[in-house]
């Protein structure tokens, strides 16, 4: 019978050790990851971690500590970890307001790729292996346009790729130059870039309300009908500006939406931002609200926002319960 000596007993836990740290970190110090970045040619990976930030946890435990997410992290980037508290000044440099934050940077500094919260690591993967390709594409739409400043094609799928990254100043400039080429959207360009805009912009963590309803206006104006299926999605975004400051006239335009739209993806969006939002949160009527998210899953089984019902029923019951609490802490005799 074989025995563990001590020593390899050691250095098995020291291995398990390394195995559930994930990646080779460099903590707190920006700078010289991109001068590590820099010299091998990868990308630096900005963890952006708080203490007490239970999805930053997860996202260390759960995801990047996984075998295949820790060896691509390990070869194709220079892993920093960033603590949001401690580094304020570069968090706002690069638009970091809630974490996890995920960023995959370029050694010159620019934000070519972003995860925001937490994923499982296979889903984790699959969007952070986009990053090298983002950068390429990114370096050969802005080649594209030093050629040819008019090229709106480019300028739109830049302003797409960087909208995505949160560099929302810059994407405006690029979705601007394509709306300019295109207003009348006979190349359908005008109407992309006008949603591209208001979905970024309605994505931030302190929405830009101003700029999201001037280009879902423009949104609505170009696709009045919906036949490019972007008024549905318009009308929603506008709706959901309205839930907390307005939440009678918002549930008043979500059914609307459910009605004039059915079966479409903005519809289904419509019935869960109303079941959710509004029935459940704001109401507190949880019957209501959970029979529209059942009914959501029953009617469009297929759709995403259907798919989210699930984890909204499960929340639910969490709501029932400490609902349920407060209301015995309530009828008790003080």
């Amino acid at each position: 019978m074989s025995r563990v000596t001590p020593a390899a007993l050691f250095a098995f836990v020291l291995c398990g050790a390394a195995a559930a740290a994930g990646p080779e970190w460099i903590e707190n110090d920006y700078d010289k990851a991109v001068a590590k970045a820099k010299e091998a040619g990868k990308l630096v990976h900005v963890h952006w971690r708080r203490d007490g930030c239970h999805w930053c946890t997860d996202l260390e435990e759960k995801t990047l500590s996984a075998d295949e997410v820790a060896k691509f992290l390990g070869e194709t980037c220079i892993n920093v970890r960033m603590d949001r508290a401690k580094y304020g000044q570069l968090a706002e440099k690069f638009h970091v307001d809630a974490t996890p934050d995920t960023q995959f940077v370029s050694s010159d500094g620019r934000v070519v790729k972003r995860i925001i919260g937490f994923l499982p690591a296979e889903d984790f993967l699959a969007e952070a292996k986009t990053a090298p390709a983002a950068w390429a594409k990114i370096q050969e739409l802005e080649a594209a346009i030093v050629k040819d400043e008019k090229d709106a094609a480019s300028r739109l799928e830049l302003g797409r790729l960087l909208a995505a990254t949160g560099d929302l100043d810059s994407a405006d400039r690029h979705l601007r130059a394509a709306i300019d080429s295109d207003k009348d959207n006979a190349k359908g360009l005008a109407l992309d870039a006008w949603w591209t805009m208001a979905e970024s912009r309605m994505r931030e963590a302190r929405p830009d309300v101003g700029k999201a309803k001037e280009a879902l206006a423009k949104v609505q104006e170009l696709d009045p009908k919906n036949e490019k299926g972007r008024m549905d999605n318009a009308a929603v975004q506008l709706a959901r500006i309205q839930v907390n400051s307005d939440p009678k006239n918002a549930k008043a335009a979500l059914e609307k939406i459910a009605a004039d739209y059915p079966g479409t993806d903005g519809a289904a969006e419509a019935a869960f931002v109303l079941a959710s939002d509004i029935l459940i949160d704001i109401d507190r009527n949880f019957d209501a609200g959970e029979a529209m998210l059942k009914k959501l899953a029953a009617d469009m089984p297929d759709d995403p926002w259907a798919k989210r019902v699930p984890a909204a029923l499960e929340q639910l019951a969490e709501i029932r319960k400490e609902s349920t609490k407060d209301i015995k802490k309530e009828g008790d005799p003080k």
